[in-house]
């Protein structure tokens, strides 16, 4: 209960009553939270190079790659021009032989050059017969030759 004195506030009200009183740390207690303070900035300082490396790394890493799929994307444009210019000669190739092999341009050149076409009377069918097979007597090389040098002298 609330007992009025001459205090203005009761302060005990709100002290915790499980607080204890801890001693202020010695020489050696500040020595040793420096030098852990010291030794945690330095793998903060560390860790925090490591992640910045890394993050340039990346960084690195996707610029090259970009400049590399440039690159290869340049050369494709290049060679699908070289493609299209080689498709369009090829098609004025074709047509330029198409041109010159049509029956009209051969029979031009024919007639240049002094050919002029057959007439029906020209034409001469001939009928071939089946020639049977003759039998080859075994002679020697000797008889071959003198029959061969014979058939000459005839």
């Amino acid at each position: 209960m609330a007992t009025y004195g001459s205090e203005a506030y009761d302060l005990s009200v709100f002290e915790s009553r499980s607080a204890k009183i801890t001693p202020l740390p010695g020489k050696k207690a500040t020595k040793a939270e420096k030098r852990q303070a010291r030794i945690q900035k330095l793998l903060n300082t560390v860790a925090a190079a490591l992640v910045a490396g890394g993050v340039l790394l990346v960084i690195a890493f996707m610029i090259s790659s970009q400049v590399r799929l440039t690159e290869m994307n340049s050369n494709i444009s290049k060679a699908q021009t070289e493609l299209d210019e080689a498709m369009s000669e090829t098609k004025r190739l074709e047509s330029e032989l198409a041109a010159q092999t049509s029956a009209q341009s051969v029979e031009a050149y024919a007639e240049s050059v002094g050919f002029r076409q057959m007439e029906s009377g020209q034409i001469d069918y001939i009928t071939v017969t089946p020639i049977e097979k003759q039998e080859v007597a075994e002679d020697g090389i000797l008889k071959k030759a003198w029959k061969t040098l014979t058939a000459w002298v005839r």
